[in-house]
């Protein structure tokens, strides 16, 4: 698919910039929560690309900062430090007021601030999935955490205990090619155990724990398998961006089935009946059919006792695949790492029987009267082992 004018002017300036922050835009950030705070949430580490000293608790501060917005006037937004009493966070505010957007259908997009000057920033939002993983897949940016800085090259997403991290440099270094993409996530979840086997997750938690590990084994992997391009001149242009494409093309594969085969491998664990991947009408391949294709394909089995489950790392517009994949199924079920979705979404899914099924601690991240419409991963494992106990 080609590339929007908006995508490839970003793209052009962060590489000629050199630095920015992004992040998703939260319900906190738009003011669709009951929290007090005003303005975009700036993560503390991300202080260098906003100010030249670091905020001291104890004090504010603040400078006001020019926003650049491709096609739009120049205007004029504040950047706090708010260090006083029990608060320690940066905010930019003055910014959804004076910015062209309509702030409460930001929620899930992608924003990026880019330092033109100390007190210039070009800002982009990116509000396809598209655009957000080839943004995310051109800077290898992992945003679990919701948030990356990116540096000169280097990049501060998500955070791992030096254990973790040294298990994953010790694993990598025992391959010479790639593994297929269930096979990383197989590597990944055994890393993850081998260091923390006798700490308990919730199937929440676990979720997040083994998409978190299994991107940062293969950032590592890719680094140590490509360790010589990053040495030495590849000397033709056309190598270069035939080994760019490459690298692109592995990262898109291995992020679209991570999610799908932990879900399964999480399943399992729990004994659930279930088909990965489903079958249903005309050949269609949803993620997961409960209990079984064999049930769904038995006309004489009530429909009501069949689960469906699609999995998608974002669901944003994609959701929206869904709705044909299993005709028998009225209400269906979405498992997403999506983090934060708009009220209007929210209320077109409703529309139309669809469950959002979203690991618990980003349910802070969704428009807080929404919220109870979320069900965490806990709670359909529950509902599958509850319809399905022998």
């Amino acid at each position: 698919m080609q590339q929007s004018e908006k995508l490839t002017s970003l793209l052009e300036a962060a590489r000629k910039i050199g630095r920015f922050y992004c992040k998703y835009v939260t319900a906190n950030d738009v003011g669709l929560t009951n929290a007090h705070q005003e303005g975009l949430h700036i993560a503390k580490p991300a202080w260098n690309i906003f100010f030249e000293t670091q905020g001291v608790k104890g004090e504010n501060k603040d400078k006001y900062v020019k926003i650049h917005i491709d096609g739009f006037y120049p205007f004029e937004s504040r950047v706090i430090y708010y260090g006083r009493g029990t608060r320690n966070e940066y905010r930019i505010t003055r910014f959804w007021t004076n910015s062209p957007w309509d702030k409460d259908q930001q929620v899930g997009n992608l924003i990026v601030f880019l330092p033109i000057s100390e007190e210039d920033f070009k800002v982009y939002i990116l509000d396809t999935e598209e655009e957000i993983e080839d943004f995310t897949d051109h800077f290898s940016l992992n945003l679990m955490g919701n948030n990356a800085i990116y540096d000169g090259g280097r990049v501060s997403d998500i955070d791992l205990s030096r254990r973790l991290e040294e298990e994953i440099e010790y694993a990598v270094s025992q391959f010479d090619d790639f593994p297929a993409t269930a096979d990383m996530a197989d590597i990944a979840r055994q890393i993850h155990h081998e260091v923390y086997k006798r700490k308990p997750f919730t199937p929440d938690l676990i979720i997040l724990e083994w998409v978190k590990t299994e991107y940062s084994t293969f950032k590592s992997l890719e680094r140590h398998l490509y360790q010589e391009y990053l040495t030495e001149p590849f000397g033709e242009v056309e190598f270069l961006v035939e080994v760019a494409n490459t690298i692109l093309n592995r990262r898109k594969s291995r992020a679209g089935k991570s999610l799908e085969h932990h879900v399964d491998y999480l399943f399992s664990s729990f004994n659930l009946p279930f088909s990965h991947p489903g079958r249903s009408e005309g050949n269609k391949k949803p993620d997961f059919l409960l209990p079984s294709n064999a049930a769904y394909a038995d006309m004489s089995y009530p429909a009501s006792d069949l689960i469906f489950l699609g999995s998608k790392t974002t669901c944003k517009d994609r959701w929206r695949q869904i709705l044909n994949e299993a005709n028998r199924i009225e209400r269906k079920h979405l498992l997403t790492l999506q983090q934060g979705i708009s009220p209007n979404q929210l209320n077109e899914m409703e529309d139309e029987k669809v469950t959002l099924v979203v690991p618990k601690p980003y349910h802070t991240l969704y428009p807080e009267q929404y919220r109870d419409r979320l069900w965490t991963v806990e709670k359909f494992i529950q509902f599958a082992e509850e319809k399905y106990k022998s």
